[in-house]
């Protein structure tokens, strides 16, 4: 069955537990075990289910799913459909009155989905919750942020290093949070851990497909607030984030696909100018990045070897907002 937009439709009408975990997966094997291993002590109290829609792996998830999971639902997509499109194609099969799309690098601790799902059901009006993501070593890491906008990267020329504080020079398009910042509601949060009450996934859809990879999230929390729907960051909730090393093995790819979408993202809410203007806005802050990472390198010190990398990463990411139709293959 296809939805009229050429998607596919959310999920059955009907919930039969509390919580469906959806893991998009794409040669992550290792990764992906972990994971599995933390959901049952995560969901306890629940009544669970977990998918995991595999876009073609060449490592073994497959297998290793099926032998060390057997209550896990396997789905082979056949093809590296993306994030949205390995989603949308594991969602008309969930039974939950919630739906959790959770990374494959992530590992939740004991109660983690179960205050997120108690903290979901306490909220009106729901579209979507997220809980505090955290490092390996239990450091906060990107939970949440804004709505992207073209004064978000001229802060960053202002404030490179971001020690200002304040809403005003705090705000980016993505947000650390402190441990002890409240829960509050916001513009969106990270798609590594997306908790979406059944009711609103009807409403708002599924993903958009056509961002293979980043923003889908933001464009699905974008669209729930236009429908008049509340997008909450729980505190109270901590997954860890094993940020980058799902992507690790494709960094070229990332670094273009990030952009692919988000020019998506500006050009689809907000027209062609947004996109330049933002463009603009980016080569700059990253220009200004590079420089200061290359001087930094010329000093020497232990720390030349970061500065040499990310001088070169901020160096790509500048040089990338020139290229007017920029493209970027999936990995196969």
């Amino acid at each position: 069955m296809t939805a009229p937009d050429g998607q596919h439709p959310a999920t059955p009408a009907g919930p039969a537990c509390d919580l469906s975990v959806v893991i998009v997966n794409w040669n992550t094997a290792g990764l992906l075990a972990d994971c599995l291993a933390s959901l049952p002590a995560a969901c306890a109290g629940l009544a669970s289910e977990v998918l995991v829609l595999d876009n073609a792996s060449r490592d073994g998830s497959a297998t290793l799913v099926r032998d060390r999971f057997p209550s896990v639902v396997l789905v082979e997509a056949g093809a590296n459909l993306g994030f949205a499109g390995g989603n949308n194609l594991a969602l008309p099969r969930c039974r939950g009155a919630f739906v959790l799309l959770l990374n494959p690098d992530t590992v939740c601790p004991p109660g983690s989905l179960a205050r997120l799902v108690a903290f979901a059901r306490r909220m009106p009006r729901l579209g979507a919750a997220g809980p505090l993501l955290t490092d390996a070593d239990g450091q906060p890491t990107i939970s949440w942020g804004w709505f992207p906008h073209p004064r978000h990267h001229w802060l960053g020329c202002l404030d490179p290093a971001r020690r200002l504080g304040g809403r005003f020079w705090g705000e980016r398009v993505v947000h650390v949070p402190t441990r002890g910042e409240p829960s509050r509601e916001v513009d969106y949060v990270a798609g590594a851990c997306l908790l979406m009450p059944r009711q609103a996934l009807a409403q708002v859809g599924p993903l958009d497909e056509r961002f293979f990879l980043y923003f889908e999230e933001t464009d699905w929390c974008l669209r729930a607030r236009q429908a008049g729907l509340a997008v909450w960051y729980c505190a109270d909730a901590e997954v860890v984030h094993l940020e980058g090393r799902a992507a690790a093995t494709v960094s070229d790819f990332s670094l273009r696909q990030f952009q692919v979408s988000y020019r998506l993202f500006l050009r689809k809410h907000h027209g062609r100018g947004r996109e330049l203007e933002v463009r603009l806005a980016q080569a700059c802050e990253y220009g200004l990045k590079a420089l200061l990472r290359a001087l930094a390198a010329l000093r020497g010190g232990p720390a030349r070897q970061t500065n040499r990398a990310l001088a070169r990463q901020y160096g790509a990411r500048a040089r990338l907002q020139f290229v007017s139709r920029l493209e970027a293959a999936p990995p196969a």
